[in-house]
């Protein structure tokens, strides 16, 4: 069966209109309660008894959520909201100064960095405590404290060090269309379109202290890159997008990502740069080449060159005024006189 263009933009308006006509107006969306776990511990890194450890270690925390049976929380309480982790020198019984930190990259948890590099040919101890209120589930398994010890080495960790560039490549990829101005908590689909996302790869890493993973950030603009150091990005740039959840444990890595919209004007065309890092658990940085496009993103497009309303975010006005349109063309159409 082939569509004709007008009849499917007809039709496309019709749909939108009725679904717009029709639902109830929306509360206002408000997050659900959420299960309330308890956490235990499962292994750290250094593990106890490790030797030749490098002066900017960092001691990592893995845990284990397990949900409480018949409880809900209004707020969400986090492994890193529950955890102490306190350092000590085994020979003056010093406490050692540092701060705990989420690290969420292949192996997850919670790291303790120092806020100095540690002493060489020294053996540190430490101690992570969960302190929590709510009850143990019967099938919990594993301590709420965990001990360990290690001795350090005489160096740091080996530089962090990228081993090549990023890669990018565009393409356009047929996706919903999703209309979020309702007010609900989930987006309506409304149709089909083409949009530009972005393949990724991001190089290999090696060095620094990673314990088997590293964590890659990377920023998506107009026109200049992305500043890490910078204040106010958001008064130069009318697209600013963030992308994290790129982990590797140091080999190239590809990901795909929808391009951001601009979202000062839904119609507007721009040339991407793409700013980029990677770090590691100990806080160690390397941050790589921005790479910007020649290739312009533009606005995603409907299908048969038709839209029944701006980007994503459609009206009951915009529906209204697509549907009449469509009638009067169909209907001149059909009253056109056969020459």
């Amino acid at each position: 069966m082939r569509f004709k263009p007008l009849l499917f933009c007809f039709l496309q308006a019709a749909l939108v209109l009725t679904v717009s006509l029709h639902a109830s107006p929306a509360e206002a969306c408000s997050p659900p309660a959420s299960p309330r776990y308890f956490y235990t511990l499962t292994r750290s890194f250094p593990e106890d008894g490790a030797s030749n450890v490098p002066l900017d270690t960092v001691v990592l925390i893995q845990p284990r959520a397990w949900q409480i049976p018949g409880t809900l929380a209004d707020v969400h309480v986090r492994f890193h909201d529950v955890l102490s982790v306190t350092v000590t020198d085994s020979d003056t019984g010093e406490l050692i100064p540092g701060k705990v930190d989420s690290w969420w990259a292949g192996s997850s948890g919670e790291a303790w960095r120092p806020d100095a590099p540690l002493l060489p040919n020294r053996r540190y101890t430490f101690v992570a405590t969960v302190q929590q209120s709510g009850p143990r589930p019967e099938e919990a398994q594993g301590p709420t404290e965990l001990r360990g010890s290690f001795s350090t080495g005489d160096q740091l960790s080996p530089p962090l060090e990228l081993l090549g560039g990023l890669d990018v490549a565009l393409e356009s990829i047929e996706t919903d269309k999703l209309d979020c101005t309702s007010g609900a908590c989930t987006c309506a689909k409304v149709g089909r379109e083409m949009s530009t996302h972005a393949q990724v790869r991001v190089p290999g890493v090696q060095g620094g202290s990673a314990f088997g993973s590293y964590r890659f950030e990377l920023w998506v603009t107009d026109n200049t890159p992305y500043r890490f150091d910078g204040m106010n990005q958001h008064l130069e740039h009318k697209v600013l997008w963030g992308v994290w959840g790129v982990n590797t444990s140091g080999e190239p890595t590809d990901t795909l990502f929808e391009m951001p919209r601009n979202h000062y004007d839904a119609n507007a065309s721009y040339t991407p740069c793409f700013t980029w890092r990677v770090l590691d658990p100990a806080g160690n940085v390397r941050e790589g080449a921005p790479v910007c496009l020649k290739e312009r993103v533009d606005p995603p497009g409907s299908f048969f060159g038709c839209t029944v309303a701006p980007g994503a975010r459609g009206s009951q006005g915009t529906a209204f005024l697509v549907l009449l349109g469509a009638m009067l063309t169909v209907w001149r159409v059909r009253r056109r006189p056969v020459v």
